[in-house]
């Protein structure tokens, strides 16, 4: 998974579900493609993108589908994706920093009265300070990664992962 590291450009969706699944994902919308380009190759990243003037560089993954679903099936099947259940919900979904754990008495003062006491795991970002934690989204999630197929060990429950 380690050589597995993208820039997503204009694609917010999937460069927060792929930082979701623990890869290492730059995300850009608005800033001009020869940048974005640049950057790319001078990090030795994948390039995944719809925009349809870039499709035939050799440095970009042109995505075909519009839907997340296909987008993700598409990356996973012509990249050769593959999951530890270790590297789930190790990124932080808004700055792609890595999380670190952390003890619910350490945030209870941040986080909303209805997650406190509840068994869940936390996770901190230390470059922009969200908190994560496996609450009542999880089942919608673990389906989607179920169904996409990434994950090596499939009959984990995916929302008991630390």
């Amino acid at each position: 998974m380690k050589d597995k590291r993208f820039v997503v450009y204009r694609l917010q969706k999937l460069a927060i579900l792929l930082r979701i699944l623990g890869f290492d994902v730059l995300y850009f919308q608005n800033e001009d493609y020869i940048s974005v380009i640049n950057l790319t190759k001078r990090e030795y990243r994948i390039l995944l993108s719809r925009v349809k003037y870039l499709r035939k560089l050799p440095w970009i993954f042109y995505l075909g589908k519009d839907d997340l679903d296909g987008q993700l099936e598409q990356i996973t099947k012509e990249l050769k994706l593959k999951v530890n259940k270790e590297c789930l919900f190790s990124r932080c979904s808004n700055c792609n920093n890595v999380l670190q754990k952390v003890q619910e008495e350490e945030i209870k003062e941040e986080i909303p009265l209805d997650v406190c006491g509840r068994g869940y795991w936390f996770k901190r970002c230390l470059n922009c300070g969200k908190i994560f934690w496996n609450g009542n989204h999880m089942p919608t999630l673990e389906e989607k990664i179920k169904k996409i197929g990434v994950v090596e060990e499939k009959n984990e429950d995916i929302g008991k992962f630390k």
